[in-house]
């Protein structure tokens, strides 16, 4: 019985560490925000893309979801 007991102890450590990885490798709320603040950005955004606009739009998409976080701390004003 103790040899079970220690095995599963063993299994439940090693499934705990797995879960923290994969929680880990999520995507944040903010990365959630500028993911989809990208998508307007470039749909409304011309065809041609060089590298500089690729570097414009990253930046743009974070304080995009940057001011998205804020006002997600702030109070609903009704």
């Amino acid at each position: 019985m103790i040899k079970m007991t220690k095995n599963r102890i063993n299994d439940l450590e090693i499934e705990n560490v797995y879960l923290k990885s994969e929680l880990l490798d999520r995507p944040t709320m903010r990365d959630q925000f500028a993911m989809a603040a990208l998508t307007g950005i470039i749909t409304s955004s011309a065809t041609y893309f060089d590298e500089n606009g690729f570097n414009q739009f990253a930046v743009w998409s974070y304080e995009i979801a940057d001011a998205m976080m804020k006002a997600q701390d702030e109070p609903t004003k009704n």
